[in-house]
């Protein structure tokens, strides 16, 4: 039997924005490992006899993310040399702030069969799901995609956001929440209007979704008072508001 590793993204949780390739796959697979999902409904897809290895992490849970991502391409190996159906199941999609590409790299190195498969990512999902345009005709240009979580807790190219929002342009804002109130400072530092909308959506596609809005000005007291869920994905911009 050939094997396939299929580098798989689940979306924001919803089982039906699964793409039909993707639950194709998870029905085919004799192995899922999987990451630390927004929605674990997706794994209930999964053949009754398949493995199941959970291969995730979460912000600050102590692991060495090297080590275990190490670990994670091994078994991978592992599952492939005995001929096995793999699917990597990462949330959103594999190749934004996904590690896809460090797992398609690891595939090629060893000469094994794998695909990949997009899913939606947060970004894109929660744009569509409470009605927030990440760019429209005669106003927002662009948008750009950033996490506001780094190996090292820093935030690095401010400018490039500054310039964004400078440009009309809206930002979306990956693992924010913890570091928020730096960025609102740099972006405010920078002379932007402190009335410039932000939305905070939590659980997008996920039962208990909702929409914290507020502007790049009141951005920390409305979080202490507030206290949105995780995860979240943030949009700041001239634009970033709900279609009225």
């Amino acid at each position: 039997m050939t094997h396939l590793i299929s580098i798989v993204g689940a979306g924001p949780g919803d089982p039906e924005l699964l793409t039909m390739k993707a639950y194709k796959r998870l029905r085919e697979a004799d192995a899922v490992m999987y990451d630390a999902l927004h929605g674990y409904e997706i794994l209930k897809i999964a053949r009754e006899d398949a493995e199941m290895i959970y291969a995730g992490k979460f912000q600050g849970d102590g692991q060495n993310q090297q080590e275990r991502q190490e670990s994670i391409h091994e078994k991978m190996a592992e599952l492939a040399a005995e001929g096995k159906k793999v699917v990597r199941l990462k949330a959103g999609d594999p190749m934004i702030f996904g590690r896809g590409a460090e797992e398609i790299r690891f595939c090629k190195s060893r000469g094994l069969t794998y695909e990949v498969i997009p899913g939606i990512t947060a970004g894109v999902a929660a744009s569509g799901m409470l009605e927030v345009p990440l760019t429209e005709r005669r106003k927002s240009p662009m948008i750009l995609f950033y996490t506001g979580h780094r190996t090292d807790d820093s935030l690095t190219n401010i400018e490039s956001v500054i310039h964004v929002l400078k440009g009309g342009g809206t930002v979306s804002v990956y693992m924010g929440l913890q570091n928020i109130g730096i960025l609102a400072q740099q972006i405010l530092a920078s002379g932007i209007d402190p009335g410039m909308p932000v939305q905070i959506m939590s659980h997008v596609s996920q039962p208990g979704q909702s929409l914290l809005s507020c502007t790049i000005g009141t951005i920390e007291q409305d979080l202490l008072e507030k206290k949105p869920l995780t995860p979240a994905i943030l949009f700041i911009g001239k634009y970033a508001e709900p279609i009225a």
